[in-house]
C-alpha cells in the first residue's frame, strides 16, 4: 500500500481509515496529511460514528487525534481491540512521554506519534498498522457487536412522574454520550408511546418503530429488531422509535416491552428508556428491567412532590433503591429551593445535577444534542459526568442488578 517512506500507492478499498477528533480544524489538518497515503479516508468527531460507518468484521485503522485526552483513548481503544479485532488503532499526541507510550502499547495502540513529528512518520506509522490488519484476514463474525455482547447490558430508565422536566432531552443526550464512551451498540429506546419525539428531536425519520416490533409476535428476534432500529450518523447512536401513531400505543403491553429490552440487553452495551410522565403498564415493564432507574426532577416543589409519589409507588412495588440515581435538572435556577433542600425533600443524595443553559432549547430546536454540539458546555459535561457514574456502576459487582 505503501512504501517505507509512507509515498502513496493505490489504497485498498476494503480497509477503511478513520481520524478520530473532536476539534473540527485538527480533524480536517490530520486528514489532509493522511490524505497522500490513502485518498478514502474520512474524519469522525468520536470513535463510534466511526465505528459505526464500517461493516463490523471490516478492517480499519482508526487515528486518534491529540485533543483526544490519552486517558480516554486507552479506554476506547480497550473496547476496539475486544470487540473490533479486525481494527487497529494509532494515537498522535502533543507530548510524546514514556508513561503515555507505555500506556498506549499496553492498552493495544499500534503506535504513538508526536505531533511535532514529520508527516513521513505518521504516514509509516498507519501503513505498518494497515499491512498488519490486512494480514489478519476478515474478522470473524462472532466478533460483531451486533452477534451478542459477552456479557449483558444494562438498561437505563429515565423516569419522572411530571411532564416539563426536560426527561427526554436527558435520555437523548445521555444515550449519545454512552455511545461516545464504548464499541458495542447503544440503544435508545423511546417508551414513551403516545407522545414520544426523540426521532424527531434527533431528526431521524421513523421509518420502523416498536409497534413494528410487536407485531411480529413470536417471530421477533434480535436480527429482526436490529432491522427497524433507527441510526443516528453523527454518534452511532441507534434509537427504537415510538410509534407515528398514537393509537398504537394501546397495542403494546408490558410482557412485549420487557421481551424487547430482554433481546436489546444481549446485543447491547446500553439501552436507554425514555420512559412516558406515568406508571402505566409499559412504564412499570421498563422500570422492573431496568439496572439503573433515573428518577429526575426540577427544583420546584410540584415536581419534587411529584417525584416523591414516585418514589413512593416504586417501594412499594418492591423495586430495590440501590438501583435509583436521583438526577436534578435545572439545578441552578434560582426559584427560592436549593439541591439541599430537594435532597431532604426526597430523602436522596443528588447523583447528577444538570444545569439550565439555553443552549439546551437551542439543540432541541436544532435537532443535535448538547453533548454534540457544544462537548465543552456545562451541560454536556454534567451529561458526561453522570455517563461515567453509570458505567463505574457498570464495572462495580457490588451495583449489580438485583431480582425485583
Amino acid at each position: 500500500m505503501t512504501d517505507a517512506l509512507g509515498s502513496k500507492t493505490q489504497s485498498n478499498p476494503e480497509l477503511a481509515i478513520g481520524v478520530v477528533d473532536p476539534d473540527e480544524v485538527v480533524r480536517g489538518v490530520l486528514t489532509d496529511h493522511i490524505h497522500e497515503l490513502d485518498d478514502g479516508v474520512e474524519g469522525y468527531a468520536d470513535l463510534a460514528a466511526f465505528t459505526g460507518s464500517i461493516d463490523a468484521a471490516g478492517p480499519g485503522v482508526v487515528v486518534f487525534g491529540p485533543s483526544v485526552a490519552p486517558a480516554d483513548v486507552v479506554t476506547q481503544v480497550a473496547g476496539l481491540v475486544a470487540f473490533r479485532p479486525g481494527c487497529s488503532a494509532i494515537m498522535v499526541v502533543y507530548e510524546l512521554t514514556a508513561d503515555v507510550l507505555q500506556q498506549a502499547i499496553r492498552a493495544g495502540v499500534d503506535d504513538v506519534v508526536a505531533v511535532s513529528a514529520e508527516d513521513a512518520e505518521l504516514l509509516d506509522a498507519i501503513a505498518r498498522a494497515s499491512a498488519r490488519v490486512l494480514a489478519r484476514g476478515p474478522a470473524s463474525s462472532s466478533a460483531s457487536p451486533a452477534a451478542g455482547a459477552s456479557t449483558p447490558g444494562r438498561v437505563v430508565s429515565v423516569f419522572c412522574t411530571k411532564g416539563g422536566t426536560g426527561k427526554s432531552v436527558v435520555a437523548i443526550n445521555l444515550a449519545v454520550a454512552l455511545a461516545k464512551r464504548t464499541i458495542q451498540p447503544v440503544v435508545l429506546v423511546d417508551a414513551d408511546l403516545q407522545f414520544g419525539d426523540v426521532a424527531l428531536m434527533l431528526q431521524l425519520q421513523p421509518t420502523h418503530t416498536i409497534a413494528e416490533a410487536v407485531q411480529a409476535g413470536d417471530r421477533l428476534d434480535g436480527t429482526m429488531l436490529e432491522n427497524l432500529l433507527l441510526r443516528h450518523p453523527p454518534s452511532g447512536l441507534l434509537v427504537l422509535a415510538a410509534p407515528t401513531e398514537p393509537s398504537s400505543a394501546d397495542q403494546i403491553g408490558r410482557a412485549d416491552l420487557a421481551r424487547i429490552l430482554d433481546i436489546l440487553r444481549e446485543r447491547c452495551a446500553y439501552v436507554v428508556v425514555d420512559t412516558s410522565a406515568n406508571f402505566a403498564e409499559v412504564t412499570l415493564a421498563a422500570i422492573e428491567s431496568s439496572d439503573d432507574i433515573l428518577v429526575m426532577a426540577g427544583l420546584d416543589v410540584m415536581s419534587l412532590k411529584s417525584a416523591r409519589i414516585g418514589l413512593q409507588t416504586m417501594r412499594v412495588l418492591g423495586i430495590p433503591f440501590s438501583r435509583v440515581k436521583f438526577v436534578l435538572n435545572r439545578a441552578n435556577t434560582r426559584v427560592g429551593l436549593t439541591e439541599a433542600d430537594a435532597e431532604r425533600a426526597l430523602q436522596l443524595k443528588v447523583d447528577a445535577a444538570l444545569p439550565s443553559d439555553i443552549l439546551v432549547a437551542e439543540s432541541v430546536n436544532r435537532g443535535v444534542p448538547v453533548v454534540t454540539s457544544a462537548p465543552r458546555s456545562k451541560f454536556a459535561k454534567s451529561i458526561d459526568n453522570l455517563a461515567d457514574v453509570l458505567m463505574t456502576s457498570a464495572s462495580d459487582p457490588a451495583q449489580s442488578r438485583q431480582s425485583v
